[in-house]
């Protein structure tokens, strides 16, 4: 073969290899841009990547690749622990769905650990379409929350559950931050900066309790961590600034709740209840029941309250039915009746008669207390929590519906299912069924349609492997990044961080979004980036 033959050769050797790396970064990227804005995108990147793969050809050397990586191993595992668990398994149908779903738990470190890494350049292009996917999330639930009239937040989204959008955002708030402080200022800090501030704003406007607390619990983790990096390295007086203002933070935080307690939850008007009024001032007897039933403001819920008076008042200056739903999904009856204990109103013709225009709209919308009636933010959504908290510590015997406390039913059914089938769990597919037939035995107050399943990804994996299974799944989040000593890294450590946390309150590897979530970035944080 002559020299020209092989510099042919050698020429389109390289661009079809220059081919394949733009296929590849171009499919990371709308992978990447899927999970915020397109499921389908998801699915095609997925087989783009896959098939790019194969084309790519070596496949012998991959593969061998791939079986001497002990943390990519130790990630495929977690795939094949819930491969066997079909085995024992009753419903198969439900368990081949949830396998289909955790998929990328199997593809997506295999693909990436034998791939050839990002250089700076690459990793900025896919993060940053991946920031940017989120921002045009946001620009549309934006334009949603302004012309659509939305009533539930959660519906700002149309694309992503708020949950996993919480997520994406916490770690983009963190990955910017990173790139900020390791680079020296310039204009690029600032327009970063205000992009920044622009994903925590919208999270505040999504109500996003979960990615907030795990925003704050990451920034002071990461302070305490410098800090003490500052003492070690001898700069005491650095490292007291920090821990200076950790302690200011921490006291202001508290000092807030209790503040924010105070003023929503004062303790209860002093009411003796059998010398209270009995009848309205239209001489309708007041209802005698439950004498408690909670409070609103500080102003018990069932006093002075004419069910009748009330429904009658309501058909004069509603349309909405008080026997149906508001537009939260609450019975407007028991709307109405919060809605007018916190403005101190009796729950009768009397008290429907004082309310606005504004405060008839704000019952409809399913507010319960007149103080926001004017906001759906999160300080709403720290009251909701406030609240849902009192009212189970009075001992409401119904919690269905409540977003917290109906979180301690999910985690007492998942930790009754653990106690019965502690060492190998129920199965892949009999998850559902356990949960159902633990909620008859425990004679669970939830109504059907909110018995949900534990909401916390450790208590899951016990319920579906047991303890074994679940001390492996631990090992397979930790061990990976120990190996390759990635845990060391900030840009992992944060991933990690978050995603653990985030397993605490959500089943966060039970849908889609969240296992390609956890199954990209561990996968290209470890191997790529």
């Amino acid at each position: 073969m002559s020299i020209l033959s092989q510099e042919a050769l050698g020429e389109n050797a390289g661009l079809r290899q220059q081919i394949h790396r733009i296929l590849f970064i171009a499919a990371l990227s709308f992978l990447c841009i899927g999970m915020s804005v397109s499921k389908v995108f998801i699915s095609i990147a997925e087989l783009t990547i896959g098939l790019n793969w194969i084309a790519e050809g070596n496949l012998s050397a991959k593969w061998k690749r791939f079986i001497t990586n002990k943390a990519a191993l130790v990630l495929c595992s977690l795939y094949v622990m819930h491969l066997l668990g079909l085995i024992y398994t009753t419903d198969f149908k439900y368990g081949m769905d949830d396998i289909r779903v955790k998929v990328p738990l199997l593809i997506l470190p295999f693909l990436f650990c034998t791939s050839e890494p990002l250089n700076t350049k690459e990793r900025n292009i896919v993060l940053g379409l991946f920031m940017g996917g989120i921002t045009v999330e946001s620009l549309i639930g934006i334009y949603r929350l302004l012309h659509k009239g939305l009533i539930d937040i959660h519906e700002i989204t149309p694309h992503v559950s708020t949950i996993r959008l919480a997520l994406m955002i916490v770690l983009s708030i963190f990955l910017l931050l990173g790139y900020i402080f390791s680079k020296k200022w310039s204009m690029v800090s600032l327009v970063l900066i205000i992009w920044m501030v622009w994903f925590f704003v919208f999270l505040v406007i999504m109500e996003s309790l979960t990615g907030i607390v795990i925003a704050v619990i990451l920034a002071v983790s990461l302070l305490v961590y410098y800090a003490y990096k500052r003492v070690r390295q001898r700069r005491v007086g650095y490292g007291f600034m920090l821990l200076s203002f950790i302690g200011a933070m921490f006291i202001g935080i508290i000092a807030y709740l209790i503040h924010f307690d105070h003023r929503y939850f004062p303790v209860p008007d002093k009411v003796n209840f059998d010398t209270i009024r009995k009848h309205s001032l239209n001489g309708s007897l007041y209802y005698s029941g439950d004498s408690y039933g909670g409070t609103e403001s500080g102003h018990y819920i069932y006093t002075y309250l004419s069910h009748d008076e009330l429904r009658e008042a309501w058909k004069k200056r509603s349309n909405m039915p008080v026997s149906g739903l508001d537009k939260k999904g609450n019975l407007v009856e028991y709307t109405l009746i919060r809605y007018l204990t916190s403005k101190n109103l009796t729950k009768d013709s009397a008290g429907v008669s004082k309310l606005s225009d504004t405060d008839i709209k704000a019952v409809e919308n399913g507010m319960t207390n007149y103080n926001f009636s004017q906001s759906g933010n999160v300080q709403y959504r720290l009251y909701q929590a406030f609240w849902e908290i009192e009212d189970y510590r009075n001992g409401d015997p119904d919690i269905s519906g409540h977003s917290i406390t109906q979180r301690l039913e999910f985690w007492k059914a998942a930790v009754g299912i653990i106690e019965k089938h502690w060492l190998i769990g129920v199965g892949t597919g009999d998850v559902r069924i356990a949960f159902a037939k633990e909620y008859d035995e425990m004679h669970s107050n939830l109504k059907p349609e909110f018995r949900l399943r534990s909401h916390d990804q450790y208590l899951e994996i016990g319920v579906g492997f047991g303890l074994v299974g679940l001390l492996w799944f631990l090992f397979s989040v930790i061990y990976p990044g120990i190996n390759t000593k990635k845990i060391y890294s900030y840009v992992y450590f944060v991933f990690l961080m978050i995603f653990m946390l985030s397993m605490l309150s959500e089943d966060t590897l039970e849908t889609q979004a969240g296992v390609t979530f956890y199954a990209f970035f561990n996968s290209f944080f470890l191997f790529l980036a």
